[in-house]
């Protein structure tokens, strides 16, 4: 699949294999088995969406996509996602944490960058009970939402059932996030 560059945007909206640069808040929808990637730099956030289908010119294409936006001069890198549902796609080139490591220092240059890993599979098998139902049922997918915190030196994340119905966000935990 061909990846998607989008120009630069105070507020963006990633669906997989698009690339783009956020001011403000990045929006990664249906994240089912994708995962969400920001990297922090004092003036913007530096966004993919990476589908668990990616093939290994795709990451290639992605990462040269980010070098092109100043990917290396990042640093902090954020990766979260359903760790159980991405690494169990056979196909994935991403089949663990071992191998997102591997892609972030072999694509840049800067080998001081902080990486950061989220396994959000807890948030994305939320159990919820509809009004009226006595079986409750697992979300299908979560909406990702990165907020840029240039005066905190980081990006803080929040996520939501991935349904138009649903509007309150739920921060993810600090210390869930996994130094590499």
């Amino acid at each position: 699949m061909a990846i998607v560059t989008v120009a630069p945007q105070a507020n963006q909206s990633l669906i997989e294999y698009t690339v783009g640069k956020a001011f403000q808040t990045c929006l990664y929808p249906g994240i089912a088995q994708c995962f969400a990637v920001a990297g922090w730099t004092q003036s913007a956030m530096l966004c993919t969406h990476v589908s668990p289908g990616a093939t290994k010119d795709d990451i290639a294409s992605t990462f040269a996509s980010l070098r092109g936006m100043g990917g290396d001069e990042v640093m902090y890198w954020y990766v979260a996602g359903p760790f159980n549902e991405h690494f169990a796609v056979a196909k994935a080139q991403w089949r663990s944490v071992n191998d997102i490591k591997k892609t972030f220092r072999s694509e840049f240059k800067n080998k001081a960058a902080t990486h950061f890993v989220l396994d959000a599979t807890a948030e994305r098998n939320t159990k919820v009970l509809d009004p009226g139902f006595t079986i409750p049922r697992t979300f299908s997918a979560i909406d990702v939402r990165a907020e840029h915190r240039g005066w905190e030196s980081m990006i803080w994340f929040s996520y939501k059932e991935s349904a138009a119905r649903v509007k309150e966000w739920n921060r993810f935990k600090l210390e869930n996030f996994k130094r590499l």
